[in-house]
């Protein structure tokens, strides 16, 4: 008879006739019978999924067990991660089933499940990685959740640096580029890996792969505010200790390089909050002078406190450490900075000097951008209920940030209105003479612009030609201005005989033919969608259309998904009962649970309709020093900082901003095709809030409820 031991998973031979008998495996010499050393781990032997085998604990900690243990089926040994939070749970000795203790307990061990099966998804769609641990398989039972793995041989980083002072240079940036490697598949599939550090690195012969995803959250830099705190201390940078942060790639970076110091010069770095207040790491070549010192200056700038000052991409990182290309250390950066803000100082002083001989009228211009009177503006901003109050808040501080550093003397008081109530409160405080002296001017339609000012100010102080479309814009409407654009595209949900690095949407028809399972449209995307169609869909005292876009209507009525929400339909997306989800791009947030299940495509129909969005107005009858801080906010609002933080730290629209606008694409390969959006996108100018409210009442009524055709609705 033949066994396997539970601890080295190999077999021996079993005499005759003692079958019964418990014996010592003469290969690793581990005892059959032997508990586990906390005895509410699973006993080695337990069978989960009637098909793999438990064996021996090889690691725990606060949230889980990881067993070695043997996949029947496969026949190979693999890595099961259970999900066990100690404080929260326990089991009977010997026995599989979990017990959830009550109270507050139960919610915090049933959030922590969610989370620990959303470490799943996210570490499946890697499974053909070189460089991330491989997930098998995942599945609930006994009351809690596992993660099969591939079982790695061989020891963490954290173990290999307790035998050696400190690793030779070029065998750490050897480690590091692995490191970088997987780095690059996680956030180009936009998530954040979080807890780089030696412990989660994995020397396994010739081959280095990062494990453990459980602190893992998606990127969109950043939509997903508020976190909890996973970290390991001397390893994390100073925004993972909040809860409310701005996290993006350079948030790796900075873990990634504190490892390479921690390689390089045998000491782990100080605490990054420690480092706030005082910074007294030393150079990476001042501990070790055989780390070069451009080498030194790469590791130091990807650990800088402050994440400006980081490296954006991992790419940028590696360029660095390989002398690919040359960088200063925070410190010099700095300096450097100070210096040349100095001179930019200077400089606009001569120009405005010399602008004052040559035009009065420049000079007063540019004086009055310089030299506002102190004032203060109140400011009216909507929110929807997916983004709510807060993340509103923070949005806004993060986009006028910038402006109130420049002008101190300015006061904002800023009000945040939900959405569904905002174009009441604008109209009758237009009628009352009470309106802000800026607002939100999006989705109010005609009340909009009837009670603002023109913004000939405002569009005199910008360089129209560092703007998409803004200066045809300009000709359409001088009491709005835009801050974003947005486009139609379609979410294609994996699976199903779709290959998602091939699929190309062309036509309208695709969306209903095999292997399609069928198709839902945002209602808020209608006229870009069905105009994107090649179909003609606007309103001009209620809805026009032609036959191209009535056909689309009635097709999308028999056949597409008639969810009743875009909640509804963004859950069938994600169950798999539907492969498209045309939206918007803007919509993309609403995706950050269904990470790797799915991939933006453009629509390449021949000319597609975008919209401009973000509008800001200001209010008539201001002041004059209440005005000129008025156009001064929106003018800073669409400088670099105004539209970086606005849609790439808060990613929502597309930057109208040129420059910042390729510095999004290049921050979101996936949304490479926007460079070739931006030169043929034709753009609906006009505020479409009376559109899309009889968009929504068609849709009720025709693909919902199914109560009227296209025809009669238009009658009606």
């Amino acid at each position: 008879m033949v066994r396997r031991c539970l601890n080295c998973m190999k077999e021996f031979e079993i005499p005759a006739g003692y079958e019964n008998e418990r014996f010592c495996c003469p290969h690793c010499g581990f005892v059959e019978g032997t508990p586990p050393a906390e005895i509410n781990h699973l006993f080695p032997g337990t069978i989960l999924q009637n098909r793999y085998q438990i064996g021996v604990v090889v690691g725990f900690g606060g949230f889980g067990v990881t067993y070695k243990a043997w996949d029947r089926e496969l026949g190979i040994t693999v890595a099961i991660k259970e999900y066990y939070p100690a404080g929260t749970v326990t089991r009977e000795p010997g026995k599989s089933h979990v017990i959830v203790y009550e109270g507050s307990h139960r919610d915090d061990f049933y959030k922590g499940l969610d989370r620990f099966l959303e470490e799943a998804r996210k570490t499946a769609q890697f499974e053909h990685s070189q460089y991330i641990v491989q997930v098998k398989n995942f599945f609930q039972e006994n009351n809690t959740a596992y993660l099969v793995m591939e079982y790695l041989e061989g020891i963490s980083l954290k173990e290999y640096l307790k035998q050696y002072k400190y690793l030779d240079p070029a065998d750490a940036i050897q480690i590091t580029d692995s490191v970088i490697e997987a780095l690059k598949e996680m956030h180009n599939a936009g998530i954040l890996h979080r807890d780089i550090g030696p412990g989660n690195i994995f020397l396994c012969g010739n081959k280095v792969k990062v494990i453990d995803f459980g602190a893992a959250r998606l990127s969109d830099e950043d939509r997903e505010v508020t976190r909890s705190i996973v970290l390991t201390p001397g390893f994390a940078p100073p925004e993972q200790y909040q809860s409310k942060s701005k996290q993006g790639p350079w948030t790796d970076i900075y873990a990634l390089a504190a490892t390479l110091y921690n390689m390089v010069t045998g000491k782990k770095p100080d605490e990054s909050t420690d480092r706030v207040q005082e910074d007294l790491v030393p150079e990476a070549n001042k501990v070790n002078p055989a780390v070069s010192e451009k080498l030194s200056n790469a590791i130091m700038k990807g650990m800088a406190v402050n994440p400006e000052l980081r490296f954006r991409t991992v790419e940028e990182f590696a360029d660095a450490i390989h002398e690919r290309t040359e960088v200063d250390t925070p410190k010099q950066e700095l300096k450097k900075k100070k210096k040349k803000r100095l001179i930019q100082i200077l400089a606009v002083a001569a120009v405005l000097l010399v602008g004052a001989l040559i035009a009065g009228i420049h000079y007063m211009k540019e004086y009055r951008k310089t030299h506002l009177k102190a004032a203060t503006i109140s400011v009216w901003v909507s929110y929807g209920e997916d983004a709510g109050e807060e993340k509103a808040k923070q949005r806004f501080e993060d986009i006028t940030a910038y402006f109130k550093s420049n002008y101190p003397q300015i006061t904002l008081e800023v009000e945040y209105i939900p959405e569904k109530d905002y174009q009441n409160r604008v109209t009758e405080a237009g009628k009352n003479g009470k309106l802000p002296a800026v607002y939100m001017a999006d989705g109010l339609g005609q009340a909009g612009t009837s009670f603002a000012e023109d913004l000939d100010g405002v569009y005199d102080d910008l360089s129209l030609s560092d703007y998409y479309y803004l200066e045809e814009y300009k000709k359409s409407d001088m009491k709005s201005i835009p801050m974003g654009l947005d486009v139609p595209v379609a979410y294609v949900r994996r699976g199903d005989g779709i290959d998602l690095s091939t699929i190309e949407i062309s036509s309208f028809d695709q969306l209903r033919e095999e292997p399609s399972k069928g198709y839902y449209i945002s209602v808020d995307s209608y006229s870009m969608q069905f105009n994107s169609f090649k179909g003609k869909y606007e309103f001009k005292n209620g809805l026009q259309m032609d036959e191209t876009a009535k056909k689309m209507i009635s097709e999308t009525a028999e056949s597409g998904y008639a969810a009743d929400t875009a909640e509804k339909a963004r859950e069938g997306f994600k169950n798999g009962e539907i492969t498209y989800y045309m939206a918007d791009l803007r919509e993309l947030g609403l995706f950050n649970d269904m990470a790797g299940i799915y991939a933006v495509k453009p629509i390449r129909s021949g000319e597609v309709t975008g919209e401009l969005c973000d509008r800001w107005s200001i209010s008539a009858g201001l002041g004059t020093k209440e005005r000129a801080a008025a156009e001064q906010l929106l003018v800073s609002m669409l400088t670099e900082n105004g539209q970086t933080a606005m849609h790439i730290t808060n990613t929502d629209a597309i930057p109208i901003n040129k420059d910042v606008c390729q510095e999004f694409i290049r921050l979101n390969e996936q949304l490479s095709f926007l460079e070739e959006y931006m030169e043929d996108l034709h753009f609906l100018y006009e505020d479409r809030a009376e559109e899309r409210e009889a968009s929504r009442e068609l849709q009720d009524t025709v693909i919902v409820r199914k109560v009227k055709t296209v025809q009669e609705y238009l009658e009606d």
